[in-house]
């Protein structure tokens, strides 16, 4: 590792602009695609977005690592 300056993490609650087929249940394996639409941002190269999903009332919790790359250029 590098030693440089420290990094600031910051987080930023969004609020979806659209969603699409989000279930109110998901069963025991099983898989389902669902859409969720954000404002328009852009991220530096040193930054990464982390999306959560958090189960309501629940314990399961997912964190999605997301790169500069597909934010930037979806294309």
């Amino acid at each position: 590792r590098k030693k440089g300056k420290k990094k600031s993490l910051q987080r930023l609650y969004q609020d979806p602009v659209f969603k699409y087929n989000v279930p109110a249940k998901i069963g025991k394996n099983q898989t389902v695609r669902m859409v969720y639409v954000l404002p328009k941002f852009s991220l530096s190269k040193e930054r990464r977005a982390i999306l959560e999903l958090n189960e309501k009332d629940g314990e399961r919790n997912l964190k999605l690592k997301i790169s500069h790359r597909f934010i930037n250029d979806p294309n």
